[in-house]
């Protein structure tokens, strides 16, 4: 989504910062207090409200409430499709294979093999 995104506004979001964070300039409005926002949602809570106010001060209240609001949309799809056991079909598998090649998702601990039914 955020590829895409970034293309519709004539820009090229650089992957690479999801995983290597304030490393790589992710060529995105905001990129690097987005990153520590969610880093600090997803992580343990450790400097949540500092990366809220900062996020805050150079972005809004508006793109808080949006980020927040992705996090949790993305987090709720994936626990649903986990808890159901849904496989990702070939069709989205494919476009991604470049993304997650890129990123190294594959070698992480938690990325498993297609559930086959």
């Amino acid at each position: 989504m955020l590829r895409g995104s970034s293309r519709v506004q004539g820009a090229e979001a650089d992957l690479l910062a999801i995983v290597r964070g304030a490393d790589v300039d992710s060529r995105v409005l905001h990129g690097a207090e987005l990153l520590q926002f969610v880093d600090a949602v997803l992580g343990n809570g450790a400097g949540l409200e500092q990366a809220r106010n900062t996020l805050t001060a150079c972005a809004g209240t508006e793109v808080v409430a949006d980020a927040a609001g992705v996090i949790g949309n993305f987090m709720r799809m994936v626990r649903i499709a986990d808890g159901t056991g849904i496989p990702i079909d070939d069709y989205f598998d494919e476009p991604g294979r470049d993304i997650r090649a890129q990123l190294g998702i594959d070698s992480f601990s938690s990325a498993r093999l297609p559930v086959s039914f």
